[in-house]
């Protein structure tokens, strides 16, 4: 990794996120070159030191370890902590007393989950938590061969993570310091991925770096229209990339996919090494539990589960992910010890097609809810069910007959209108419940409507 950037220009430009980069990164690399044994004792003592720090300063953990009679010296990483899990509920209707009370509210950085596969929920970090978890996340970037300051093209649709006009030194730091690419892909249709062509073309990155459903529709338009540059690295995240449009990103590009694991609310937790036989998740940033939930034909399905051990802010214990997974027998030949899964079952969203083709990707709905302010109060669960190209249908579920739903409804449908570009015709359902998938996801967008590849016709 590039020295000038880790120990000058990304401190220097960002200081809020980046401030003391270098030694998080050795601290990490430190981690990594220790022995198995050494390694499974560091995080036994990470895990125990965020659960004695959870019950001295967050008010739902001091009672819920008491009514459970759990001590944190019972907590075993050879073992499932004897905690029931949280939630996205607990996070929405006990936010105050999950803070801890160690940090002033000043001192937290608070952020919100991207609301893919529900609602949006807020949560808080305090400032080291979003460090490290940007240290970490750079350094599983290494396990595919990405440096900081590596020429990247950031197929990414969440336009809170850019900037929408940035200044003249914004520009200098992200495309000349850095040498990144944006390029926006919450709505998809020809003209779009064409100006990302002509882009890509011309920056010729070693890196391609975006969204699942993004990067396959890139890639399939690029085999329709010609390609002459191949990236050296193709990393996908924040959706599940199918085996079918695998195949296509590494066939169209002429490499191997990386594949990443995270969300908004836990980090960057983990990556596909250099032999791709799984994912590992990474043992110095949190404590992972497989909770068995059933068998399918391909084998039995667990419940992700992710103790942070990095947010002391707002600790999250046996959070569940909403993501289920498989695993395997089989320790990675690369040697890792770290957690293991063949397969990430959870966060596969459709996309709204528009009449002349054009594509909302799902992962861009959710990002458009949250970016409504987590004002949702009465409804706790939606699903978008395409039924024609002008037709949505919008089942939600409402907390207990609360008023507000009406409001929450009609807000819903005109930011999604908005992110069309067209009034939806819309209906709408009010259920008990939503209909969970194989994986145990709620899906947020169904559609009924032709398949994605009318954006190439």
């Amino acid at each position: 990794m590039s020295r000038f950037h880790t120990h000058i220009v990304l401190p220097m430009a960002e200081p809020e996120r980046y401030g003391g980069l270098a030694g998080r990164l050795r601290q990490i690399r430190k981690f990594e070159r220790m022995p198995e044994e050494e390694q499974r004792a560091v995080q036994q003592q990470r895990l125990q030191q965020l659960l004695e720090h959870a019950y001295k300063t967050v008010p739902y953990y001091h009672q819920l370890f008491d009514d459970t009679g759990f001590r944190p010296s019972d907590a075993r990483v050879d073992r499932p902590l004897p905690l029931p899990m949280l939630t996205r509920n607990h996070l929405r209707n006990e936010s105050n007393a999950l803070l801890s009370t160690a940090y002033p509210p000043q001192d937290l950085r608070r952020a919100g989950s991207s609301g893919t596969t529900s609602t949006p929920v807020l949560f808080h970090r305090n400032l080291e938590a979003l460090r490290d978890k940007t240290a970490l996340t750079l350094q599983l970037n290494t396990w595919a061969g990405y440096e900081a300051g590596d020429r990247v093209m950031m197929l990414w649709g969440a336009h809170r993570d850019m900037a929408l006009q940035p200044s003249w030194r914004w520009r200098l730091y992200e495309q000349v310091l850095m040498r990144c690419t944006s390029a926006p892909s919450g709505f998809l249709n020809r003209e779009i991925l064409e100006r990302f062509r002509l882009r890509y073309e011309k920056n010729r990155p070693k890196v391609l770096y975006g969204y699942s459903t993004v990067l396959a529709a890139f890639a399939s338009y690029l085999q329709e229209n010609g390609i002459r540059h191949k990236p050296q690295i193709v990393i996908a995240t924040a959706e599940v990339m199918n085996e079918p449009n695998r195949k296509l990103v590494e066939s169209v590009f002429g490499g191997t996919l990386f594949i990443y694991y995270g969300s908004r609310d836990i980090g960057m937790i983990g990556a596909e090494c250099s032999k791709h036989e799984g994912l590992h998740f990474h043992p110095w940033g949190s404590y992972v539990e497989f909770d068995p939930i059933g068998d399918t034909p391909e084998g039995p399905i667990y419940r992700l589960l992710v103790t942070d051990l990095l947010n002391y802010g707002q600790p999250f214990i046996r959070y569940d992910t909403g993501d289920c997974v498989t695993l395997t027998n089989q320790r990675c030949s690369c040697g890792r010890w770290f957690p293991q899964v063949t397969q990430i079952l959870g966060r596969v969203a459709d996309g709204i097609v528009l009449e002349d083709g054009s594509i909302v990707p799902g992962i861009s709905v959710g990002t458009q809810m949250a970016q409504m302010g987590h004002t949702f109060r009465a409804i706790s669960q939606v699903q978008f069910v395409q039924k024609t190209h002008e037709h949505l249908h919008l089942r939600y579920v409402v907390k207990d007959g609360n008023p507000s739903a009406k409001q929450e409804l009609q807000s819903i449908c005109r930011a999604i209108d908005l992110l069309a570009n067209q009034p939806m015709h819309w209906t709408l359902e009010q259920v008990s419940d939503i209909p969970r998938e194989r994986s145990g996801k709620i899906r947020l967008c169904l559609s009924e409507v032709a398949a994605h590849k009318e954006i190439l016709q």
